[in-house]
């Protein structure tokens, strides 16, 4: 069961130079009027057996379940005008909607998820927009306000007419979301290779008109991540590296597109590395995921006799992380815009069923509150990069995200992942990073013994 709560906070100004109320809805240029975007800010709630389908509710909630959604990073173009909107958002089942987003999740009862979206705008009506998540309202609100403050005074503190819209949703007995979403535009997929359809006005003035040219498919560059896994999983099993591959339809992969903008504060890439850049993902399509999991399993699976505990996410588990964005996927890029390195980053912990975030509230209840608490997961590299430093910068790359938050990063390893020395490796990039040495906060140990033949003899009692 969800329930939601979503109000408009007006705080103080942003730091910045008066303005009349009628700049932001339109800016002109020579005198004359520019006709701008219209952003609806919206808001929904939503529960389900998952955290996945919890989301799923939270969109049909928020007007926005049937589009495809396209996250961008947070800049408003001028002459934009910002206006909440209820009701369902106008367009084709399927388009294409470019908006900025927050979510939480919670799926223990009693607990609260809080997300929210702050912005700013100038004379001009162009602004920014940042996106928090937490426990309670007042981190959210404290989180946008920080950022925002931080992102104005970087760009000369002109910005001004601070805004924030948050959304609550309490679990009682199943998973929860709550979302705020501004969207920004709806398109459709045509590339303007045949008449185009006529555009249709939607009720809050966003117009789903089609653009120049569609987007490639896929969510990495060089082509869809469908195609690296299944080279991944080809080359894992003796197919020689650069075989040129065919999907399961009988065409040729395809072309390379634009790469996604790299990880900010990112360690530093060797020129001379097989790594020339690295992503970040909320999620990875569900064909995409399923071919992940066959490597996952041909990298890990041994562990399935090494260690008494459980080590391996089952398939519903592994795909549910993969489209689940609280876990954040590290993308390594090659020079040929393949995939060749992937780790992945629990941005929540209950996202990790095996991991209590009570316990971790209780230690840490500060970064608790505000979202700061990590969890490192698994890694997987090219076979034909195995030995190339690829691991290790992955974890980099992923602990300097917490450094940046000043959070906490925690991890869970096996005996005998520990005997391989990969503990020693995370620990020693852990001080290398942050110049903090993480120490062991927990540890289960498994018994077992052959219980064969029949009673030891005792002596019988003193009468």
């Amino acid at each position: 069961m969800a329930s939601s709560r979503t109000e408009s906070l007006a705080a103080a100004p942003v730091t910045g130079p008066a303005t009349t109320a009628d700049t932001a809805a339109t800016a002109t240029t020579g005198g004359a009027a520019a006709k701008g975007l219209t952003i609806s800010i919206r808001t929904g709630s939503g529960t389900g057996q998952t955290p996945l389908s919890a989301f799923d509710s939270a969109l049909l909630d928020a007007g926005v379940g049937d589009f495809n959604l396209v996250t961008l990073s947070s800049v408003i173009p001028p002459a934009s005008r910002i206006r909440h909107v209820d009701g369902p958002l106008a367009g084709t089942h399927g388009d294409l909607l470019f908006c900025v987003r927050a979510e939480a999740f919670a799926d223990q009862p009693g607990h609260t998820a809080w997300a929210g979206l702050g912005w700013v705008t100038d004379d001009t009506g162009g602004g920014l927009f940042v996106e928090h998540h937490g426990t309670s309202e007042a981190s959210v609100v404290e989180q946008i306000e920080a950022s925002l403050d931080d992102m104005n005074r970087a760009r000369g503190g002109h910005y001004r007419d601070l805004q924030i819209t948050v959304a609550s949703a309490e679990c009682v007995d199943a998973p929860v979301c709550a979302l705020v979403l501004a969207a920004y535009r709806v398109t459709s997929w045509y590339d303007g290779s045949e008449p185009a359809p006529a555009a249709v006005a939607a009720d809050d003035g966003l117009v789903a008109t089609p653009p120049a040219a569609s987007p490639a498919a896929g969510s990495g560059p060089g082509g869809t991540h469908t195609q690296i896994a299944e080279e991944w999983i080809a080359e894992d099993h003796g197919t020689p590296a650069g075989t040129p591959r065919v999907s399961s339809n009988g065409h040729r992969p395809a072309a390379a597109r634009p790469a996604p903008a790299p990880v900010s504060s990112a360690p530093a890439l060797d020129p001379d590395g097989p790594v020339k850049r690295i992503s970040v993902e909320k999620e990875v399509d569900f064909a995409t995921a399923k071919r992940y999991y066959q490597l996952y399993v041909a990298t890990f699976g041994q562990l399935d006799t090494e260690a008494a505990g459980r080590q391996l996410l089952t398939e519903e588990e592994f795909l549910e992380e993969m489209l689940d964005p609280r876990v954040h996927k590290y993308i390594a890029w090659d020079e040929d815009d393949k995939a060749i390195g992937m780790s992945t980053l629990a941005t929540d912990v209950a996202t990790l069923p095996w991991v209590s975030p009570t316990y971790f509230q209780h230690h840490w209840p500060e970064e608790f509150a505000r979202g700061a608490i990590y969890y490192l997961g698994f890694t997987l590299v090219h076979p034909a990069h195995r030995g190339a430093g690829i691991f290790q910068l992955m974890i980099r790359t992923a602990l300097q995200r917490v450094v940046d938050d000043r959070g906490v990063a925690a991890w869970d390893s096996c005996q005998a992942n520990d005997e391989r020395g990969m503990n020693a490796t995370a620990v020693r990039l852990v001080e290398e990073v942050s110049g903090v040495t993480p120490t062991i906060v927990d540890r289960q140990t498994y018994y077992a013994g052959l219980l064969v033949g029949g009673l030891r003899e005792t002596a019988a009692p003193d009468a």
